[in-house]
């Protein structure tokens, strides 16, 4: 059980480190902010899928704030797609989506592992 607490808790820190980099992408120039943000989806995009093969051992409760929290990150992956033309507003405005969708994500995640705790703990 160990081995999937530490499993979330990597997980979670990941989130974490990848909502840091959205929030720093907002101070970056048109140019890099667009390299930063297309970087950040595929960032996004592989801690969601780490994310679904990690919800698959977890009880049910846990499981599916672990599949919301893939979820939100494949959405703001998506989402960052689409800034090929994008002006930098639009950048802007991609790059706050993306960081609220990481804060959901990282909610659930937090979610998933107080549920695991207490399951623990109750054992």
């Amino acid at each position: 059980m160990s081995t999937v607490k530490t499993a979330i808790d990597k997980a979670r820190s990941e989130a974490q480190a990848l909502e840091k980099k959205i929030e720093a992408n907002t101070a970056k120039r048109h140019a890099e902010l667009r390299v930063e943000v297309e970087n950040t989806a595929t960032d996004a995009k592989r801690l969601a899928t780490s994310i679904k093969t990690l919800a698959d051992g977890q009880r049910a409760d846990a499981k599916q704030h672990l599949r919301d929290a893939a979820a939100r990150l494949e959405e703001a992956a998506t989402h960052a797609k689409s800034v090929a033309g994008a002006s930098e507003a639009q950048l802007r405005a991609t790059n706050h989506a993306m960081f609220d969708r990481a804060q959901l994500a990282l909610q659930n995640i937090s979610h998933a592992i107080a549920l695991t705790r207490s399951a623990t703990s109750k054992n």
